[in-house]
């Protein structure tokens, strides 16, 4: 699987729920010699606000568009890689409860 085929792939939960679509990979490496793996995905309706990289808090300026980009971004959410249930024909299945637990 390529970064690719994740990227804009539309993600439902198990009753079919639309959440939005993948905007994000987070990837981790537990360990300093081991191999990089996806830890997360970002879904949500927009991508905006990690775009411009306003996500992360510490961002803070201009105040303006900071304040507005995380309005537009703060349904987006990111939902472990363990909450997957199944992946394929570009959409993402995802337990019901990565939704509530949000990280």
């Amino acid at each position: 699987m390529k970064a690719t085929d994740l990227l804009g792939a539309e993600a439902v939960d198990t009753d079919g729920r639309r959440l939005g679509r993948v905007h994000d990979i987070r990837l981790a490496r537990f360990g300093r010699d081991a191999a990089w793996r996806i830890d997360a995905v970002v879904v949500g309706p927009m991508a905006l606000s990690y775009r411009l990289g306003y996500a992360d808090e510490a961002v803070q300026g201009p105040r303006l568009l900071a304040v507005l980009a995380r309005r537009l971004g703060r349904r987006n959410r990111p939902i472990p890689w363990g909450q997957i249930v199944s992946f394929g024909q570009r959409r993402l299945v995802v337990r019901p409860d990565a939704e509530r637990d949000g990280s």
